[in-house]
């Protein structure tokens, strides 16, 4: 099958994509409550003017095609109604012994039976759904059940292994006094909703795609790829480029109200405590660049943060995420050549009658194609030695630059800030830390390895 090209929609299209995407991942946790999905449902109707209906298909199609299903034409099959006595009787027996079932849950049930296999596979979901609400087991009438039951209370959710969901944000961070003048840092973090262990987190002087990305790449290489993560509808996080990533790493990308604790909460937590306990603290050490920042909050996470006894959990998060691993099924990934083209930035040029391109002021020779051509150029935004021609999402040429003017894009001006007074105690704790946290790495328990990793040739 034909892939989609994610970054050639229009951008109604793609709007129309990733609402419909958000709302069926969103379906397809098992962690929202009955009550939630409802009124989630009817929100959607509302303000998009659908029916129930059109959502069950949206959550038909992603179930069946992933993330790529609703950029594809949907194909209509035509299916008989339910008129196995038998078979009947089986589906109203498996909705009465649990109302929460969908009818894929009821189809996966049945086809396992050989004496309903062979009928199941005849009637369409849309056909299911109609018997059901002609024997009154509608979705509403099901949820009166479960209401009546005693099943509808609330509960702290939390997930049930290690990267089954990872919640991601951003905050603002320190300032730093530089040699070009004092500038505002900011932090992208990554946590693992069920050991709240922090996975990735860097500061940067920009919140831009590419430093999000930065960080999530060093999650996925050091822990692996998470089944789902959380995010907030900030303008990095509903980016074209990193949906696209993220349906090529078959991660679900699910979407909630702000201040709904079951999803933020956690987040939202760790941001606190390191507000508190780390950036009060870092802001007067004394540091003068992002690596001694980054590197101080590296030895701080490792060292403080994920040690520390859980609230909550009454275990660390560096204990409870190793001890869970055993048992769950982590995906790593074993192609870094692979991995790394996903996160290339994208553009077009026009090849020059010298037969070079432009990118951030540096020029680059093309010999693919004749001058005037239209090309699209990747790139890695923090590396602009190097750029890679693609054409029908092939590579197509490797080109180092010929004119070097910058080897990085480019960064936006910050504004000015008042100097912290700096703390000898502070400064002291993060050198203490950060000489702890290397002898960590250089032994060879260090929880960081590559070695499984396979290296291939560059994109």
């Amino acid at each position: 099958m034909h892939e989609p090209d994610w970054q050639g929609l229009s951008d109604a299209r793609f709007e129309k994509h990733a609402t419909i995407l958000a709302l069926v991942e969103s379906l397809a946790d098992e962690a929202l409550s009955p009550n939630e999905r409802k009124q989630l449902i009817t929100e959607y109707c509302s303000r998009y003017e659908v029916t129930g209906r059109t959502i069950r298909n949206y959550v038909a199609r992603y179930r069946h095609g992933g993330a790529n299903a609703f950029l594809t034409p949907k194909i209509r099959t035509h299916s008989p109604r339910v008129h196995d006595t038998a078979l009947s009787s089986a589906i109203l027996e498996l909705v009465t012994e649990r109302p929460q079932r969908t009818v894929p849950m009821l189809r996966r049930l049945l086809a396992t039976d050989p004496r309903f296999a062979p009928g199941i596979a005849l009637i369409s979901n849309r056909s299911i759904y109609r018997f059901l609400g002609e024997h009154g087991m509608t979705h509403t009438e099901r949820h009166h059940r479960l209401a009546d039951d005693g099943r509808m209370s609330f509960h702290r959710f939390q997930a049930a292994r290690p990267l089954d969901l990872v919640q991601g944000d951003a905050r603002d961070g320190i300032w730093l006094t530089t040699v070009a003048g004092t500038k505002k840092t900011y932090l992208f973090v990554w946590v693992d909703d069920y050991s709240r262990k922090i996975l990735a987190g860097r500061y940067y002087f920009d919140e831009k795609l590419p430093r999000m990305e930065d960080t999530f790449k060093r999650l996925v290489l050091r822990w692996g790829i998470p089944r789902k993560v959380y995010l907030d509808n900030g303008s990095v996080y509903i980016a074209k480029q990193f949906a696209w990533v993220l349906a090529q790493l078959a991660t679900a990308k699910l979407h909630h109200k702000p201040y709904q604790a079951y999803c933020k909460g956690k987040v939202e937590a760790v941001n606190k405590i390191i507000k508190y306990d780390f950036q009060a603290e870092a802001q007067r050490a004394g540091f003068t660049t992002l690596d001694e920042l980054n590197s101080a909050f590296a030895a701080w996470v490792d060292l403080e943060y994920n040690v520390r006894i859980h609230s909550t959990t009454g275990e660390a998060p560096d204990a409870r995420f190793v001890a869970a691993q055993g048992a769950s099924d982590i995906r790593r990934v074993h192609d870094i050549a692979w991995f790394e083209a996903l996160f290339l930035m994208r553009d077009t040029r026009t090849i020059t009658k010298y037969g070079k391109i432009k990118l951030e002021s540096n020029e680059y020779p093309v010999t693919c194609a004749p001058y005037g051509t239209v090309v699209e150029v990747r790139y890695d935004p923090f590396d602009l030695t190097r750029v890679f021609i693609f054409k029908n999402s092939a590579c197509v040429e490797t080109t180092s630059v010929s004119k070097l003017v910058s080897r990085t894009a480019s960064l936006p001006e910050e504004s000015k800030a008042s100097p912290v007074e700096v703390s000898s105690r502070a400064s002291s704790y993060f050198q203490t830390l950060r000489e702890q946290h290397l002898r960590m790495l250089a032994s060879p328990l260090s929880p960081v390895s590559y070695a499984k990793l396979i290296l291939k040739d560059s994109p």
